[in-house]
């Protein structure tokens, strides 16, 4: 049978070009979104991130926090490695950060407060009469912050060797001997807020990667 490729015209070889190439890119949906942000409250959440010293940090998971009937804002944690149980990353040694994306308005005094009663509430009386130092010295820092407002973004990051540090809109926010909280179990104890046992459901199976959410372009 004589072969009648030659005869073939310019536009049946590209034609078969387009539909080859859309059978293929059929077998891997997951190519053009591998590097999309979570989408949640109208916000984009970036699937990485980069530490103070270009650490690398993969998102595992996020979810909305609330203040009674408020949405206050969109927690994203990100550490160097997903897992999936509050206790794996307890025992996780390295870089983390609990990123805040605010959705309404706060106040210094109004943070300040909220974090010493949640704080408080994920530690053990003991760990609170240890830790009331480096409480004060939390409270001090939120207090350079006047007010949050709704499109700012906290970070709140553990940095191995260094310590606990805060950064708002980029920009770190200083202690009053201008360097970092010092104290890795302060630190245990604030991701206690979020991921452990007195933290709400929905909070805690977000961070944890176990809630589904929607993906961007």
């Amino acid at each position: 049978m004589q072969d009648d490729r030659s005869s073939r015209s310019p536009f049946d070889s590209t034609r078969r070009q387009l539909v080859l190439g859309a059978a293929a890119a059929s077998l891997v949906p997951w190519a053009g979104s591998a590097q999309a942000a979570v989408e949640l409250e109208g916000l984009e959440v970036s699937e990485t991130a980069t530490g103070m010293r270009g650490q690398k940090l993969v998102l595992n998971g996020v979810a909305v926090r609330r203040r009674g009937y408020f949405k206050a804002d969109v927690t994203a944690l990100y550490l160097p490695e997903k897992r999936t149980t509050p206790e794996a990353i307890f025992k996780l040694d390295g870089y983390r950060r609990i990123q805040l994306n605010i959705l309404r308005e706060f106040t210094s005094a109004t943070i300040s407060r909220i974090f010493i009663a949640d704080f408080k509430q994920a530690s053990t009386d003991e760990e609170f009469k240890k830790l009331i130092s480096v409480v004060g010295q939390i409270g001090a820092t939120y207090a350079n912050v006047k007010r949050v407002v709704k499109g700012d973004v906290i970070n709140l990051d553990w940095v191995p060797g260094t310590g606990w540090t805060a950064f708002h809109n980029g920009k770190q926010l200083m202690t009053d001997d201008g360097g970092a909280i010092n104290s890795e179990l302060a630190y245990q104890i604030y991701l206690r807020m979020y991921i452990g046992q007195m933290a709400p459901d929905d909070l805690r199976n977000g961070l944890l990667g176990l809630t589904k959410q929607s993906r961007g372009a």
